[in-house]
């Protein structure tokens, strides 16, 4: 615990420094990290991660980057990046030294080009894969630049030459039994499966549209529209994912650019095998809420890449204002960060985003370079006691949440966390303050309601009982005695009309 105070103060003061320089050399505005609440509300936070350096091709000694497009770290933590104005992979090792330029394929002893190579995946095997955009394929080449395998469009019943099924690599990646997915540019089925004999297997996960009132209200008028207005009238179409990327369990996460309300709409994706979304926080915010300053709701949110740590925590890429969405692997949203703008920590076009090890890696196409993370003290410890939460560990993560709540008092899931904990401790009314205080965890601050009601009736369980008894004694005798009191008016009365 003391390294990693030690390790906040060191980054504390230099975020401290960049605010400094950044507010008064820069046009632009730096701001603390931020995230949203259950309302929708932007809460500023403390920095979870902080952009320490940055490197360039000149720097690395090998002539500036031209407009690369990817970058992918492999499990060996190479980093690869597809520099593809200058046609060439540059492979760095975990402390950015250049190990290796590969300026040159061969394809049958000829040279290929990879210039339209827009995506990369590095295997466990060392084969890469590229996704060669222009020339309508997938290229599996081995660390020497040699290509061994040429992928082009399957020939398969299943694809039709309509538009919704082009075969345009733009992405690609690989899992452990070798099946290739691949996302195509202008296709909205979902990601290419290809098995290892290049035998198309079918598409995956693909988007669904979202339903909205003025969709609804599109679909009633079709019904009653001749077949020249129906020819007129917009079609329903999915929108493409624009990235993905896949976890060591197999877990496929996905991004989307473009989508009508990201505040409550699936841009992020955690699929399982079948395709479906098995993120369980759907109320979540997986986008910047719109701006109204128009008056109309205009949601900026474009998603181009995402990165999935060896934790499953996600890191979305929003290529619209360069900042980083930082989730759990259950999609509870950690923090953003990041930014747009020509400082250290912002970007100009940011592209793509991976990890290495704790770090968070961003290329920027347009100047070229990759900026480096550095999760904070904070952004530790809030990794750390997510990790035990979502494991199960509600007990041993409570001293972490109660570090958190000390730094961001703001931080609800940080409440949610210590109520969990003192609820599995048997502390049902402090259990009750956090679920309160967290505004978030109705399910569970109904559990502790139930469970005082239970505690309540158990610890006066003698006093309610001998209560009720005496209750009951009081109702019979006072009954009785009532009775007995009207039997004797009834008698008195008879006697009196008797003498009469």
């Amino acid at each position: 615990m003391q390294n990693l105070k030690y390790k906040w103060l060191k980054k504390a003061a230099f975020a401290l420094a960049a605010i400094l320089f950044t507010t008064s050399a820069s046009p632009f505005a730096v701001s603390a990290d931020y995230r949203y609440d259950n309302f929708g509300n932007a809460i500023p936070s403390q920095y979870s991660y902080v952009a320490e350096r940055d490197y360039n091709g000149l720097q690395l000694g090998i002539g500036a980057f031209n407009t690369p497009t990817d970058l992918f770290v492999s499990e060996d933590g190479k980093i690869y990046v597809v520099d593809a104005g200058n046609s060439r992979i540059v492979v760095l090792n975990s402390e950015f030294e250049v190990e290796q330029v590969m300026e040159s394929f061969l394809l049958d002893g000829q040279e290929v080009s990879i210039k339209g190579v827009t995506g990369i995946f590095v295997h466990s095997d060392g084969f890469l894969y590229l996704a060669d955009k222009d020339g309508g394929r997938i290229l599996v080449a081995d660390q020497d630049g040699n290509i061994v395998r040429e992928i082009t469009r399957p020939d398969s019943a299943l694809l039709t030459e309509s538009s919704t099924t082009t075969f345009l690599p733009r992405k690609v990646l690989v899992d452990s039994r070798n099946i290739i997915y691949m996302l195509s540019e202008n296709s909205t089925q979902g990601a290419y499966m290809i098995d290892a004999n290049g035998d198309f297997l079918g598409f995956y996960g693909r988007n669904e549209v979202q339903l909205t009132w003025k969709r609804l209200y599109e679909v009633f008028k079709r019904r009653f529209a001749s077949e020249e207005q129906r020819a007129k009238m917009q079609n329903f179409i999915p929108v493409e994912f624009s990235n993905f990327d896949i976890d060591k369990e197999g877990f496929i996460y996905t991004v989307t650019a473009y989508s009508e309300s990201p505040a409550t709409d699936e841009m992020v994706k955690k699929l399982n095998p079948l395709g479906g979304n098995i993120y369980t926080m759907r109320f979540m915010n997986y986008g910047d809420m719109p701006d109204m300053s128009g008056g109309a709701p205009v949601y900026n949110t474009s998603y181009t890449d995402i990165a999935v740590d060896e934790d499953g925590f996600a890191f979305a890429l929003d290529a619209y204002s360069g900042r980083v969405f930082w989730f759990d692997d259950t999609g509870i949203q950690q923090a953003i960060f990041g930014g747009s703008g020509a400082y250290l920590g912002a970007f100009t076009q940011a592209v793509a985003v991976d990890t290495l090890g704790d770090s968070v890696l961003v290329l920027d196409g347009t100047r070229g370079s990759i900026t480096v993370f550095e999760p904070t003290y904070f952004g530790e410890i809030v990794k750390e006691a997510f990790l035990l939460f979502n494991s199960g560990f509600y007990s041993e993560s409570k001293e972490l949440f109660e570090e958190i709540v000390r730094m961001d008092a703001n931080y609800d899931w940080a409440y949610v966390g210590l109520g969990r904990a003192y609820y599995e401790e048997g502390d049902w009314e402090t259990a009750k303050y956090y679920f309160e205080h967290s505004g978030m965890a109705s399910s569970w601050y109904s559990e502790v309601k139930e469970e005082l009601r239970n505690k309540n009736m158990k610890e006066n369980f003698t006093a309610i009982f001998f209560g009720i008894i005496a209750g009951c004694v009081v109702l019979i005798v006072g009954g009785k005695l009532l009775f007995a009191s009207l039997a004797e008016r009834r008698k008195h009365s008879a006697v009196k009309e008797g003498e009469r």
